[in-house]
């Protein structure tokens, strides 16, 4: 009997322990196909998404079966780029084209002129000083001496325009404007004062006008562009150095009334090719021609008396000098390293030349040939 009942038993828990397992296999199906049921789903929503953002024309599905397939999508939200090829070559680039792009065009703007500054420089004369580097003097009577109120800007005056009414230069007035380049002194100044265009480097002419009767020393000292210049017959005196060191001067006229001429005043003119003194010259100062190198003919006019110590010293380019019947004294080394004095010519006689006192160091000249009554 127990034996009948533990085999009855026996097969009913194998039946039921069956049927457990299988109804465990199938819940888990059930449960494995709704997950894929559910991945299907999101398989296909993302397969949208990417079709909308970016044209995937191959994109991964899933079979029924389950298994990965490639389906091929036809999208229009993206053409692909077609790059076309020429079916014949094309010609070569132009060797003889620039390369470079031609420059823009540009528009010019006027730069309008304005006042820098102005001021007094006289009891009655003014100036204004304009951003064109125009220095313009106005007003009436003598200038003050020295640089009143413009010498800050000297590097930018390049023009003097002095007006009417004014009646004097003074000292210093335009010293060291070394970019003035032009001058125009009217007809009311009749004095330029002392080193009133010294260093002026970049001036090349001046016209000193009738009225001027004086040139103080040093007043155009080291103006080294000047190139001519011409003394009217008003002036009577030229100052020491007046013109020392223009060494682009080629050309002076001195005029008839120029008593002397100073100490240095024409000295180291190493440009200046021949002078004419005036009659009305009595004296020749000392070093007044000294080292003018291409100094080849001096003519010295019938009222001179005197000429001073090295007063034509190492202008070694002379070749011939004129005197007058009037000379008395001939200071020594007037005439000293003139190497190439070959001919004077003495508007006197023999014995008046002999008469003459020539100081020592002047043997180019005692053994140049004399030609008297020239």
């Amino acid at each position: 009997m127990k034996r009948i009942i533990a085999t009855v038993l026996s097969a009913i828990v194998g039946l039921f322990g069956y049927t457990i397992v299988d109804t465990a296999i199938e819940a888990r199906v059930s449960s494995v196909e709704s997950e894929v049921v559910a991945l299907r789903e999101e398989v296909s929503a993302l397969r949208g998404q990417m079709e909308d953002y970016h044209g995937i024309a191959d994109i991964p599905t899933t079979s029924p079966n389950g298994d990965i397939t490639h389906k091929p999508v036809t999208t229009t939200k993206k053409r692909p780029v077609t790059t076309v090829v020429p079916t014949t070559k094309l010609p070569e680039k132009p060797t003889d084209v620039p390369t470079t792009r031609p420059p823009e065009s540009t528009t010019v703007t006027a730069t309008a002129v304005y006042l820098v500054d102005s001021g007094y420089c006289g009891d009655y004369a003014t100036w204004e000083l304009y951003s064109n580097g125009e220095l313009i003097i106005g007003g009436k009577g003598a200038m003050y001496d020295a640089t009143p109120g413009w010498d800050k800007y000297d590097g930018i005056i390049k023009k003097v325009v002095i007006k009417d009414g004014v009646t004097s230069i003074g000292d210093d007035a335009f010293y060291i404007c070394r970019n003035l380049t032009r001058v125009t002194i009217p007809d009311s100044v009749t004095s330029i004062g002392g080193s009133a265009f010294s260093s002026c480097s970049s001036l090349t002419s001046v016209t000193i006008p009738d009225s001027v009767t004086s040139i103080g020393s040093y007043a155009f000292f080291d103006c080294s562009s000047l190139t001519r210049v011409t003394i009217p017959d008003s002036v009577t005196s030229i100052g020491s150095s007046a013109f020392q060191y223009c060494i682009s001067l080629t050309s002076v006229t001195i005029g008839n009334s120029v008593k002397v001429i100073s100490l240095s005043a024409f000295e180291g003119c190493s440009s200046l090719t021949s002078v004419t003194i005036p009659d009305s010259v009595t004296s020749i100062d000392s070093y007044a021609f000294s080292g003018c190198t291409k100094l080849g003919k001096v003519t010295l006019g019938k009222g001179v008396k005197s000429i001073g110590y090295q007063a034509f010293y190492n202008c070694t380019n002379l070749k011939t000098v004129t005197i007058g019947a009037n000379v008395t004294n001939i200071d020594e080394m007037a005439f000293a390293n003139c190497g190439n004095l070959t001919d004077v010519y003495y508007a006197g006689t023999e014995a008046q030349w002999n008469a003459i006192t020539i100081g020592e160091s002047n043997a180019r000249l005692t053994d140049a040939t004399i030609h008297y009554n020239a």
